[in-house]
């Protein structure tokens, strides 16, 4: 529940958008590494993309709803997309790998952004 008074600002709701749609990516490449297999079914590449995909979720549902733990959660999210990102640029000429590493590293971009958001500042909530 959004806090009262409040509704998630721009860079909240830009960031949450950006998180969904990171979360979408590494969910189909899931699917295409399992089709792919060979080395794109490697358990830490594997495990990356679905930990990517989780945090990526509850990262864009705590910013819509303008959660007060939204600092750890998108810090978080950051380190792990950028993690996520190095795996999936280890497959050069992948196109799915490096569509999936360049939505990991836009949303890696906007949660730390957003993770240095402090209450007050500009751009932490907008009020209607």
């Amino acid at each position: 529940m959004a806090h009262k008074g409040t509704t998630p600002s721009k860079a909240f709701q830009d960031t949450a958008a950006g998180a969904q749609h990171c979360q979408s990516i590494c969910v189909q490449s899931i699917q295409y590494c399992l089709e792919v297999g060979g080395s794109h079914v490697e358990p830490s590449h594997m495990q990356l993309l679905q930990d990517c995909a989780e945090i990526c979720e509850t990262t864009g549902t705590m910013l819509m709803r303008s959660s007060l733990q939204h600092n750890q959660v998108t810090a978080a999210c950051a380190e792990i997309c950028e993690r996520c990102a190095r795996s999936c640029e280890r497959f050069t000429g992948d196109a799915q790998m490096k569509a999936c590493a360049e939505a990991c590293r836009r949303c890696a971009a906007a949660c730390q952004q957003v993770a240095q958001m402090r209450p007050g500042s500009p751009g932490y909530h907008s009020v209607p």
